[in-house]
């Protein structure tokens, strides 16, 4: 057995599934009391995030206080998400809306082209997130609701989210749990093997993985966000300690310190 295999079986696959959800479930129901909010307003990708976003709301609030979102993408969101996302909403028993986000997003393209400005890849995926964003807020406002991040704790210490898009959201009931921690709560929750372990994906491009972007797997770089972000171990002990490379812990500093300003609110200038 590994030393990345035996730190993880101690610091983070050894969670109480049950105390974490009766927690979380106590938390988002405490903060939809203070905010007079009637209803939660969850994007469902169809992946393991908003799924069990999804199921925690249900939990917290009833059925009857949850709306869903579903916002695919033609050409980007595979057909299979977009049923694993009413699978999962039928299961709930919410209400939901559909909206085909390509009718809004590619607006934008076409108006950047009369520019001569021609979009990247990634600017265009950028005002995809924004513009899912800008949906759920406007149900969120017709119903008196509190929108429902689905971000974990992984992605928010990488800063893999995009800033006022999938990270413009009002609470993050997971963003207490590692995305490996996630799937164990998903498969306690009842949710199918199918969405609990399913590749992870902002699908903001077609073909695009959260892991194939970051260069890492999950299960590798759990481990070491947790030893050093909780466990406060330096970057040495950390190869020592967990058996990885020197290049992957520096790698994930990297990813945290650039993304510092996706964490905090805009920053004030001083005046004496």
């Amino acid at each position: 057995m590994s030393k990345l295999k035996n730190f993880s079986e101690k610091y983070l696959l050894s969670i109480n599934c049950s105390k974490v959800v009766r927690e979380i479930i106590v938390f988002i129901k405490k903060y939809f009391e203070k905010a007079g909010a009637e209803k939660a307003v969850v994007g469902v990708s169809g992946g393991v995030d908003s799924s069990t976003t999804l199921m925690l709301s249900v939990r917290a609030l009833g059925p009857k206080r949850v709306i869903a979102l579903i916002m695919p993408h033609k050409g980007i969101t595979p057909e299979d998400d977009i049923e694993d996302a009413k699978m999962i909403i039928k299961s709930a028993g919410v209400e939901y809306y559909e909206f085909e986000v390509s009718r809004i997003a590619k607006v934008y393209s076409e108006m950047f082209k009369e520019k001569r400005v021609e979009l990247t890849r990634k600017t265009y995926g950028n005002i995809l997130a924004r513009t899912r964003m800008i949906l759920l807020y406007a149900i969120a406002n017709q119903f008196n609701g509190i929108v429902v991040g689905t971000g974990d704790k992984s992605e928010i210490l990488l800063g893999y989210f995009t800033k006022y898009g999938d990270g413009g959201v009002d609470i993050l009931p997971i963003g207490c749990l590692y995305k490996t921690q996630v799937r164990l709560v998903a498969k306690y929750l009842g949710i199918p093997d199918k969405i609990a372990f399913k590749p992870s994906s902002p699908r903001l491009w077609p073909g695009q993985t959260a892991e194939g972007e970051l260069g890492f797997t999950y299960r590798e770089i759990d481990p070491v966000l947790h030893a050093l972000f909780e466990l406060n171990y330096s970057p040495e002990k950390v190869v020592k300690e967990l058996g990885v490379s020197l290049e992957l812990v520096n790698r994930v500093l990297e990813l945290h310190q650039k993304s510092e300003h996706k964490r905090r609110l805009p920053p004030v200038p001083a005046i004496h």
